[in-house]
């Protein structure tokens, strides 16, 4: 009787969501029949049970492979948009903040459930603010994941999956904002655009830095100018040129997510800068003061900045560094760590609903504008040269890119 209600439905009704609650009742039932109730969506008083009770109010649809052969989904299977929209928020403000569980288990529970809410956005074709809205806090959430649970070990998080779907959400995101002819869902686009170049910052030449940097610099000029974005492409400049010490003086300025997105590229723009350092101050009679080093490297203290150079080699004690050319090695990985100075000390009091709802990135939010640059305001009134300086940066930036890659 659904499969003849659904073939003879119009198209555009098929996509059309009438699931009012967050997990559809008859996969709340199978799932409680069958024992898999994740404990978050127990029903209280039922968790010692023979067979535990689902609490509509709290089970959220699981994320599940379309069986092979199903093309429709009944639209009783399907949550219409504002649904979405209040799962989501459900998610980060009732789940996310638990501290009665490692954040692991909740990362593994958030994850697979917006993925399920995605893969509800696309059977139902869900476009413009809604979308794009769901998008960003998904963004903010697989960042601040990838920060959070840098230190723990595989079995419990695999960055490489994270990084797949924050990808997947930022691809999603940045063809969203590009397809929004009304500009009614650009209103965290430059927050977003930096938080891009960020996560795609990368020494190694890799396809993701190279496009991002050509999308960076190729932006609207309301929103290339936006002081965030300002930041990111001025970051990205800098590594490109091998300034390690303008790199970190700007990793300073960026606000928390964005801090947490670039914090993985940190070990390795902290091994070049080491490489630099021991080629210029080799001697046997020169000593670098581990202070130093600290600072211009952003790292907690003077034990962390040493042990990081033990790891390439070096031998670090009684507060100096000797820098030896025949003694500097790369490590084979360096174990990620924790950054106060760089990241944690920017969250002040935010809470962590208040980061993936974007209440924490008040440098985005408020989509300040620099004044135009002398060279802006000069081909402001030159139209005819205007389009050339559009491409002389581009082209300039990309063949250094090349060039570096090279190099490397």
């Amino acid at each position: 009787m659904q499969s003849t209600f659904t073939e003879t439905m119009p198209e555009e009704a098929r996509n059309r969501g009438t699931c009012q609650d967050m997990c559809p009742e008859l996969e709340r039932a199978a799932r409680q029949r069958q024992k898999r109730l994740h404990r978050f969506e127990i029903l209280e008083g039922t968790e010692h049970n023979r067979l535990p009770s689902a609490d509509a109010a709290r089970c959220v649809k699981e994320y599940s492979r379309p069986a092979a052969g199903k093309d429709i989904i009944p639209p009783a299977e399907l949550r219409p948009p504002q649904v979405l929209m209040d799962t989501v928020d459900y998610l980060v403000n009732r789940i996310l903040p638990r501290d009665d569980v490692h954040f692991a288990e909740v990362y593994n529970f958030v994850s697979d459930r917006l993925r399920a809410v995605r893969q509800d956005m696309v059977v139902q074709r869900v476009k413009g603010h809604t979308c794009v809205t769901i998008l960003e806090k998904a963004v903010r959430f697989h960042v601040y994941a990838a920060y959070r649970l840098c230190e723990s070990s595989v079995q419990q998080f695999d960055p490489h999956l994270n990084n797949q779907q924050l990808e997947n959400c930022l691809t999603w995101l940045l063809r969203e904002y590009k397809d929004d002819s009304t500009g009614s869902a650009q209103g965290n686009r430059a927050c977003m655009e930096a938080l891009y170049l960020m996560h795609c910052l990368s020494k190694s030449g890799t396809r993701w830095s190279h496009d991002a940097l050509q999308h960076g610099l190729s932006l609207p000029k309301a929103i290339r100018q936006c002081q965030v974005v300002q930041v990111a492409l001025q970051l990205h400049l800098a590594q490109l040129r091998g300034d390690f010490v303008q790199v970190f003086r700007l990793v300073r300025q960026l606000p928390y997510v964005h801090s947490c997105a670039v914090h993985r590229h940190l070990a390795a723009e902290r091994s070049h800068a080491l490489l630099v350092l021991n080629s210029a101050y080799s001697s046997k009679a020169c000593k670098f003061p581990l202070s130093h080093l600290q600072c211009l490297l952003g790292f907690d203290d003077e034990e962390e900045t040493a042990e990081f150079c033990r790891q390439h080699g070096l031998n670090a004690v009684d507060g100096y560094v000797a820098f030896r050319k025949a003694d500097f090695s790369f490590p084979e990985k360096v174990k990620p760590k924790f950054s106060q100075c760089l990241v944690d000390d920017k969250l002040q009091e935010c809470t962590l609903p208040d980061v993936i709802h974007g209440r924490a990135d008040t440098l985005c939010n408020s989509n300040s504008l620099h004044q135009p640059p002398t060279t802006d305001r000069h081909l402001d009134s030159h139209p005819h040269l205007a389009e050339q300086a559009q491409i002389e940066p581009l082209t300039g930036a990309v063949q250094a890119l090349s060039l570096t890659s090279e190099a490397t």
